[in-house]
């Protein structure tokens, strides 16, 4: 079966019209397949079609980012949205990750490169491991490039950078199409059920209660990047 057969039979699958797609979990094939390239790959209005589910899917989820090898289709696409806004008095958290907004975008064969030398340890979890998390280092600035998909469906060309929670988000969602799941780069011993996150807010808390080694242990009190 070709890419827009797989596709049209993924999307055709939903109750209606509008409906939410199914996230495959870990252990589904497709997660740990190379996405081949989306770049005229399916014609613009099933691309469109397919965008536009997605979408939907990462948002009733809820989540950030959605790949495509996450709704059982190993192609090199996926979607993000950070609806985030921060309010008086916000998270000390969200600032130490620099979350910002990030308004919905669909991308093409994306390339995301590391830039720099400063690493962020935060917990992350995965639409596709539901109900788990664990701290996953990642660099705190990148380099994307990428075709953007825009609402009118025509295509264009990005080569931006990235900081902070944004680049985590890109290096996650570009992570599923090598076939990487977060917690394959976790810290070791780190992977916990979700409800357990709260207890470890600082993450010194993480490194002495749950046994953590490694670089996450050269963190000072409160911090989360460490600059190499």
């Amino acid at each position: 079966m070709d890419t827009a057969e797989l596709t049209r039979k993924i999307l055709d699958r939903r109750p209606r019209e509008g409906a939410p797609l199914r996230i495959v979990q870990a252990g589904h094939p497709a997660l740990r397949r190379t996405a081949v390239a989306a770049r005229d790959r399916l014609e613009p209005a099933l691309l469109a079609e397919l965008a536009d589910a997605m979408t939907v899917t990462m948002r009733d989820a809820p989540g950030v980012g959605l790949a495509a090898p996450q709704i059982g289709l190993p192609m090199s696409f996926y979607v993000v949205e950070d609806p985030f806004a921060a309010e008086d008095g916000e998270d000390p958290e969200d600032e130490l990750l620099e979350r910002r907004p990030l308004a919905l975008r669909a991308l093409l064969d994306p390339v995301v490169e590391p830039v720099g030398d400063e690493t962020v340890f935060a917990f992350e979890g995965c639409l596709s491991v539901d109900g788990w998390q664990s701290i996953v280092p990642r660099s705190r600035r990148v380099r994307l490039r990428a075709l953007e998909l825009l609402p009118g469906g025509s295509l264009r060309e990005v080569d931006e950078e990235h900081v902070g929670w944004t680049a985590r988000i890109l290096q996650h969602e570009t992570d599923h199409l090598g076939g990487t799941l977060c917690h394959d780069r976790m810290v070791a011993r780190s992977f916990v059920e979700a409800g357990y996150v709260h207890h470890y807010a600082d993450l010194g808390e993480a490194v002495r209660r749950l046994g953590l080694s490694g670089d996450i242990t050269e963190l000072g009190e409160g911090e989360v990047v460490l600059r190499r």
